[in-house]
């Protein structure tokens, strides 16, 4: 039997969580997303709070809006071998992702995905995008806030992408060379964007 991890990534209002979610639903195999914040406090023993906190957070490498995580000190008086908190969390959501994917199908949705899983061979690395005008109409329909309001909010969002996908990988978001396919949801719509990644499946 062939196991085929899907790791799905979006852009910010993209319905790339709905994608993800039917596909489960169509090919009949686990989607993972809450649970990997789940398993990773599990291990970890970090409260799973800091995790969706750091998920929300504008990152920067200078200024640390999280606590240095002296446990992992290696027993040195040196400031330089601490290392913060939001660089453990992404450390154990990996381990996690790494656990859940062993041995079977399934559909990965976290941000960084496609970083984490880079050396797996039988990872196919989606990113779904959407136009602006789409996007601010599922943000409008979501949160039921005027249109100004949803510019700002989505300015905010693509900033704080852009930030996470900066601070952990170094790269943008979008870097066609992380991924093996880029879906437009909204010129291909929800239902042809499973099609694809169904017949894809169903392909290898």
């Amino acid at each position: 039997m062939k196991n085929i991890i899907f790791a799905i990534l979006e852009e910010e209002n993209s319905n790339g969580k709905i994608i993800a979610k039917n596909l489960s639903k169509e090919l009949n195999i686990p989607f993972y997303e809450n649970e990997i914040i789940e398993l990773a406090s599990k291990n970890s023993h970090i409260n799973k709070n800091i995790f969706y906190t750091i998920e929300d957070w504008k990152l920067n490498k200078i200024i640390s809006p999280f606590p240095v995580d002296f446990s992992l000190g290696f027993n040195l008086p040196y400031l330089t071998d601490f290392v913060p908190i939001q660089n453990k969390v992404f450390i154990e959501k990996t381990k996690a992702i790494k656990q859940l994917v062993e041995n079977k199908s399934c559909i990965i949705f976290c941000k960084c995905s496609n970083y984490m899983l880079k050396d797996y061979k039988n990872c196919l690395k989606i990113l779904i995008y959407s136009n602006d005008e789409e996007r601010l109409k599922t943000l409008n329909i979501n949160l039921n806030k005027s249109l100004k309001d949803c510019k700002k909010i989505l300015k905010k969002q693509d900033k704080k992408l852009s930030s996470y996908y900066g601070y952990y990988i170094g790269e943008n978001w979008d870097n066609k060379k992380s991924y093996d396919l880029f879906l437009n949801s909204s010129s291909l719509g929800i239902k042809n964007c499973v099609y694809i990644l169904k017949s894809l499946y169903n392909s290898i």
